[in-house]
């Protein structure tokens, strides 16, 4: 069978490695002039490396790690180590260090209870949490207007949902499911960079694959109720026998004929936003065992967290030194995108001297990575779209669709939503 990927970030690289590994003769086609999609790598003057956009893979990622098997990448896996510091100022130094596999918060008290009562509630739902089945029972209930206890808040779903969704959880309807999701991933596994960072996984799929760059689709072809092709946005016709749909929501919703309602219905309707990530290249180690910084909501204009690259992943950073990262959660990123890159640098700056006093003459240079399609978020209700899409898709002929949007937002849903596609094909 013939078949065309469109799309080379994770999940279009997952498909047509997983269309290969079945004798299926694939084509990747990307739009952009480089593969990877949200895996991005900048290297800064002074010759160091920062994951700027995905930033580790969790230990629960098996699809990932058994494709980092596949292409030699396994062995260079290197474990993230260091707590977390929350900035909060009802601690008597203004902030408390954490390790998120043994998450008891100081200036929480009984609270801690709760949270405990959380996890037992994850454990008693174990399971594939990248599924779209995964528990469907919780998809309907909103996490923030549920879990109300401010601690459980402010230090267990606000740090979740802004590191595995970069987003404020109070103004984004985030479903419980969601939450739970990000419980089994965030807390209960490890973390793990490559030295290459994590964009070199999707660049050593791509070297086994045929990709072709810059090569835009305009929309697929439908010849008899089935998918026969595609158009470039040349005008170029490229006749195939199965077509994976491997790109964001909105690019994916450009390509779909008209009358394709419940597939148009369900990815016009998840929000994704864009998204500016700023690297600040410090001149100094600004601390060696803390490796991100979370900022009290609504205590500053701009960012969210900071992480430390070189407490990350420091064999990136041979120069010591500290790059901090700001990240703008949504919807206060949603003004910073539509600025010029040196305004969002400024603009971030100042929250960064707010919490590091000084900073300002600390930067050696700085840089903003633009994402134009960030993290999209799965609201409640959003796991039952989701089932709903794929019962329509799948009935289509000569077509399947892949993304981490289905299910989570992670590099490893999208490796599922991949397998899944291949495993109809066998």
């Amino acid at each position: 069978m013939r078949v065309i990927v469109i799309g080379a970030g994770l999940a279009g690289l997952s498909a047509a490695t997983y269309f290969a590994a079945k004798g299926h003769d694939v084509e990747v086609l990307e739009a952009g002039d480089r593969v990877g999609g949200r895996n991005v790598t900048l290297t800064s003057r002074r010759g160091d490396k920062v994951d700027a956009g995905t930033q580790y893979f969790h230990s629960n990622y098996r699809r990932a790690l058994a494709l980092m098997r596949d292409v030699g990448l396994d062995t260079q896996l290197a474990k993230v180590a260091g707590p977390t510091r929350f900035f909060d100022q009802r601690s008597p130094r203004g902030y408390f260090d954490i390790a998120h596999s043994t998450p008891w918060i100081a200036p929480a008290g009984l609270s801690n209870f709760k949270a405990l009562g959380l996890i037992g509630r994850v454990l008693l739902n174990w399971g594939d949490p990248f599924r779209v089945d995964y528990p469907a029972r919780y998809d309907a209930t909103d996490a923030w207007s549920t879990l109300t206890d401010p601690f459980l808040r402010d230090f267990v779903i606000r740090p979740l949902v802004l590191a595995g969704a970069l987003v404020e959880p109070a103004a984004a309807n985030i479903s419980l499911l969601h939450v739970m999701r990000l419980f089994q991933i965030v807390v209960m596994t490890n973390y793990y960079v490559l030295p290459g960072g994590v964009a070199s996984l999707a660049q050593a799929l791509a070297a086994r694959l045929k990709v072709g760059l810059q090569r835009p689709v305009q929309h697929l072809v439908i010849e008899s109720g089935a998918v026969a092709g595609v158009v470039l946005a040349t005008g170029e016709i490229m006749r195939t026998d199965h077509v994976v749909v491997a790109v964001p929501p909105p690019v994916a919703l450009a390509l779909l004929p008209p009358d394709w309602a419940v597939e148009r219905n369900y990815l016009s309707g998840i929000t994704i936003p864009a998204f500016g990530l700023v690297s600040f290249f410090m001149d100094r180690a600004v601390d060696r065992q803390v490796w991100s910084y979370m900022l009290p909501a609504g205590k500053t204009q701009h960012v969210s967290f900071f992480t430390d690259a070189l407490r990350k992943a420091p064999a990136m950073v041979p120069s010591g030194k500290s790059v901090l990262q700001a990240w703008p959660c949504y919807p206060g990123s949603e003004a910073l995108t539509a600025l010029s890159d040196s305004e969002i640098i400024e603009a971030c700056r100042g929250d960064l001297e707010t919490y590091f006093p000084g900073a300002r003459g600390w930067i050696e240079e700085a840089h903003v990575t633009r994402h134009p399609y960030a993290v999209p978020l799965h609201k409640v209700g959003h796991q039952a779209r989701t089932v709903e899409f794929l019962r329509s898709a799948d009935a289509r002929r000569g077509v399947s669709f892949c993304g981490d949007y289905m299910s989570g937002g992670f590099m490893e849903a999208a490796l599922w939503s991949a397998e899944r596609a291949a495993r109809r094909y066998a």
